[in-house]
């Protein structure tokens, strides 16, 4: 009989082969989504944050609902459904642009079909890894944010080259990827099959129960309300500003926006490897705000129209300050989640990112409109680091361990 520690390694390798393939697609959902907004429907900029903004803003919908559902029953179970759900919107994608369909109506419609299935996927995925994970959560959320990354950076790689080998092609090859990570995920044993059953309860009861628990906890409702502002003053910048700065201010096509796209995660996975070697940090909280401000302080440097190979390494620099962010914030958060409602708090979490997010990208496609990418870039750097110094003066961020 394998032993309770070899069945929970085995339950996290096939976790992370799931996790790894989810994002490898989502990775190439981000060139494929963004350069058929920019180059081949030629949309302004403004519609290229309205369409980033239409994809997210589900997500941020049914997140919570997400988190009941992960809660109620088996994210073991669910993963594997999500999975192969996911590969019908890029299936119509790919039939869209076969019979020459492709209209930004159309595309909205995928993106908004992928971030519903990612909205209930996140929370499953979350709330799984804190069964798996073993005694040494830190160790365990830094091989997720890794395996996380190198999928992203892996699928930014492969869509670069659609100009390549043809759209169609990297369309079959996201299907096909996430598909397989629906065996990563039913591979993974159930380490808690004699977990209580979820109460009979309305899942907006248990929604709101959730809210309740983050925001009377500090050690949960800093690093979340944190975690808000990088969605709205990094990632939604980054989906829409990285684009047309790589188009327009450095004329590249899909293979640099791959590139670019890719660096970021590839910065992620190193600082996560520096971390998991190093054991972690004890002050989480003082590298939590440090890590925002160098995140700032990196695209302000960026936005001064670097050489395009300093500009690529500008983003893995940015990449190496979010791990840290990161895996500080995701620790925080499964260490104070109540078990009973960790799905719930993983996914205000996640709400966090999702939530802000088409916030920041609709904000940055209207800014660019106006005063162009690169001082849109600097703006949203400022901002975040004035927040970082009114967080770090007003709350108890820097004291969390």
């Amino acid at each position: 009989m394998p032993s309770s520690s070899t069945t929970r390694q085995a339950a996290y390798r096939w976790f992370l082969l799931g996790a790894a393939c989810w994002f490898a697609a989502w990775g190439m959902n981000g060139v494929i989504f963004a350069w058929l907004v920019v180059e081949v429907l030629e949309a302004p900029p403004r519609w290229v944050g309205v369409a980033q903004t239409a994809s997210m803003l589900p997500a941020f919908a049914f997140l919570l609902v997400g988190g009941a559902f992960a809660d109620r029953g088996e994210p073991r179970r669910m993963l594997p459904l999500l999975h192969l759900a996911a590969t019908l919107p890029i299936a119509g994608l790919a039939w869209a642009i076969t019979t020459d369909r492709l209209s930004l109506p159309l595309l909205l419609g995928y993106g908004a079909c992928l971030g519903t299935i990612q909205a209930f996927v996140m929370p499953a995925r979350d709330a799984l890894l804190s069964r798996v994970a073993g005694p040494d959560l830190m160790r365990a959320v830094a091989g997720m944010t890794i395996f996380q990354f190198g999928g992203q950076a892996m699928g930014s790689l492969l869509a670069g080259q659609a100009d390549r080998v043809g759209l169609l092609a990297i369309l079959g090859l996201q299907a096909s990827v996430v598909a397989l990570g629906a065996c990563g995920a039913l591979g993974a044993p159930d380490p808690t099959a004699d977990a209580a059953p979820g109460r009979a309860r309305s899942a907006l009861h248990d929604i709101a129960e959730g809210l309740r628990t983050v925001w009377r906890t500090p050690a949960l409702r800093i690093p979340i309300s944190l975690v808000a502002a990088v969605g709205m003053f990094f990632i939604g910048p980054f989906l829409v500003v990285f684009p047309l700065l790589v188009s327009q201010v450095y004329g590249g096509g899909t293979e640099r926006l791959g590139l670019v796209l890719m660096m970021f995660p590839l910065g992620a996975i190193s600082g996560s490897i520096a971390l998991r070697l190093r054991g972690g940090i004890d002050h989480k909280g003082a590298a939590l705000l440090a890590s925002l401000a160098v995140g700032a302080g990196t695209l302000l440097v960026m936005a001064i129209a670097l050489p395009f190979s300093a500009f690529v390494f500008g983003t893995f620099v940015w990449g190496l300050a979010g791990a840290v962010f990161i895996n500080m914030s995701r620790t925080l958060t499964q260490q104070a989640a109540p078990e009973a409602q960790r799905g719930r708090v993983l996914a205000a979490y996640q709400v966090g990112f999702v939530g802000s997010s088409p916030v920041g990208a609709l904000v940055a496609g209207l800014v660019i409109e106006s005063i162009g990418p690169l001082a849109t870039l600097a703006g949203f750097g400022a901002t975040m680091l004035l927040l970082v110094a009114a967080t770090t003066l007003l709350s108890r961020a820097r004291t969390l361990r």
